[in-house]
């Protein structure tokens, strides 16, 4: 049986209070993890006990499956109106397929209710064209409520309301605590704009470095050794690239994309269920609504301007579940420094973006540790592991030993520190080869050994720079 919890029954209320004053169309915000389909299920079978004919449409099959488990928890029984599915016209709750039921619009009954999952979608042109057709009452969930192309969301819905933020549900048990590191920042210099959003091949070959992706696995190694958890890659090879270097470490890990079938997909996540699968690597699958079970870590390997899409990701690690301590999100995109911390206060609007962008940025300023790269708000002092932070007068970064000034809205909420400067500083306090070699295995080098003799001989001989050959700072 479903029991609403205490903030899921104020929103729903809230809605039912909307629609008695005249709203048609009404938008219910809330993060990722904070039971938006258990709303759905529970008021749909209210409206099934008032015997209307009710709808929950998504855009893929996954979200379908999975809210057809809610909805068994919640004992409502439902049809299916998609792809493979039987329909069964008698079943008054029924789950829809978008691209289904776009296609035979004709030759289904109009429902009088109509739940549209992830909404801020909705005003796609099949998502509008399928709406305005069925022209019955509409409720629309969405934990980001806001589109990349700034395309406010009141053309489709006539009121927005919200539920409680990340940080209260995090606060209050709902959600996970987290830690978040971003061990690099890349270098997006050449990669153009398309849609809104980085161009996706120009992105790949800047994110398909080996030592960048040899790093991917390395963090893990050194922060969320054998946990569970999801990396998003740019695109399919990118993905299947980051996976092979995990196996290539021993980790047990796969690619999984939505060109699979549904029986290869389910058989991936299945073994990560049972646990045989430590880490699923993906470009979109599971960034947008669908419940990855058991997660603790997420790698970002995917820069985005996409503040949606950068929140569902780190919203697939912030789920709780029985002998979870914390989530571990390694942002190796550099998102954090554009979009914020997960856990920031946003304030959601239906208006388009470029309307209520005038106004100062609703992120909070943050800074990175310079030794275990873990970020934290601006207002600590002191990293977690011990490092006592300095305040600086000007922000400006380092990267690779090229100066350059940050953008103004980055700069404002980035303190950014001198990399190289800093392991070099490392490599100066080690006066021995045992030191010298301790160091290397903690940077994770493949050639520790040999790593520390070159250094000895350049030391010797006066010499100064990187390491020769194949032995770079980042492996």
């Amino acid at each position: 049986m479903l029991i609403p919890r205490p903030f899921q029954a104020e929103l729903i209320d809230a809605a039912r209070m909307a629609i008695r004053g005249g709203a048609r169309r009404v938008l219910l915000q809330l993060p990722t993890g904070g039971g938006k389909t258990a709303i759905a299920a529970l008021i749909m079978r209210g409206m099934r006990e008032r015997e209307a004919l009710s709808y929950f449409t998504a855009h893929r099959r996954e979200l379908l499956t999975q809210t057809s488990r809610t909805f068994d928890l919640a004992e409502l029984p439902h049809g299916f109106i998609a792809r493979g599915q039987r329909y069964d016209p008698a079943a008054l709750t029924q789950l829809v397929g978008l691209a289904y039921a776009v296609r035979r619009r004709a030759d289904l009954p109009k429902p009088k209710n109509a739940i549209v999952d992830e909404a801020h979608h909705a005003v796609a042109n099949d998502w509008t064209e399928l709406l305005d057709y069925w022209d019955c009452l509409q409720l629309g969930l969405s934990a980001t409520p806001e589109r990349l192309d700034g395309r406010g969301l009141g053309d489709r819905f006539d009121v927005m309301l919200r539920g409680p933020t990340v940080r209260w549900l995090i606060e209050n048990g709902f959600l996970s605590s987290f830690r978040y590191f971003a061990p690099g920042k890349p270098d997006l210099t050449g990669v153009h704009t398309t849609g809104g959003d980085f161009n996706r091949a120009e992105l790949a070959d800047v994110m398909g470095d080996a030592d960048l992706i040899g790093d991917v696995v390395r963090i893990y190694r050194e922060k969320a050794e054998g946990q569970p958890g999801i990396v998003f890659g740019v695109d399919r090879k990118h993905s299947a690239s980051i996976a092979a270097a995990f196996q290539a470490k021993g980790i047990a890990a796969a690619h999984v994309d939505g060109t699979m079938t549904d029986n290869q997909r389910d058989a991936i996540v299945g073994a990560f269920r049972e646990g045989t699968l430590k880490v699923m690597c993906n470009v979109d699958l599971f960034g947008e609504g669908f419940d990855v079970p058991g997660i603790v870590y997420c790698g970002l390997c995917r820069p985005t301007k996409s503040l949606s899409l950068f929140l569902q990701q780190c919203g697939r690690a912030l789920r709780v579940f029985d002998g979870k301590e914390e989530a571990i999100i390694c942002d190796h995109a550099g998102n954090v420094f554009t979009h914020g911390m997960p856990d920031d206060d946003r304030q959601w609007s239906l208006d388009a973006k470029a309307k209520r962008s005038k106004g100062p940025s609703d992120a909070s300023p943050v800074h990175q540790c310079p030794l275990c790269y873990q970020v934290t708000f601006s207002q600590l002092r002191a990293c977690p592991c011990g490092y006592v932070f300095t305040i600086r007068q000007r922000s400006v970064a380092w990267a690779e030993g090229e100066l350059f000034e940050l953008p103004r809205d980055v700069a404002r909420r980035e303190q950014v520190i001198d990399k190289a400067a800093l392991r070099k500083a490392e490599e100066r306090a080690c006066g021995t080869f045992n030191e010298l070699y301790d160091l290397a295995i903690k940077r994770g080098y493949d050639n520790p050994q040999g790593w520390a003799k070159r250094t000895l001989a350049m030391r010797r001989a006066g010499a100064r720079g990187r390491p020769p050959g194949g032995f770079r700072g980042r492996r």
